[in-house]
């Protein structure tokens, strides 16, 4: 029972940083989309906003990649905890 609540536990951390990353994502395309679109003195600061939101996806990135190998070393548990999930 350990095995599944540990592997439910990570499947679930997992699944929060997939869509931390996913929102910070989204944030970077459209504040890059607003850059490329401002003019004048807009194009200053939407250029620092699209920096602060492309550094948010990164570091979400580096998040979710981390998760994502510490939990490959329990790959089994989330296997098993999965297809009792879906069943």
């Amino acid at each position: 029972m350990l095995d599944n609540d540990v592997a439910t536990i990570g499947i679930r951390l997992i699944d929060d940083a997939y869509l931390a990353w996913f929102r910070a994502e989204t944030e970077c395309e459209t504040t890059l989309r607003e850059w490329f679109q401002a003019t004048g003195q807009r194009r200053e600061p939407a250029y620092l906003a699209y920096l602060a939101a492309l550094d948010r996806e990164e570091a979400s990135a580096r998040d979710l990649e981390r998760l994502w190998c510490v939990a490959s070393t329990c790959h089994d548990a989330l296997v098993e905890t999965t297809k009792s999930v879906s069943e």
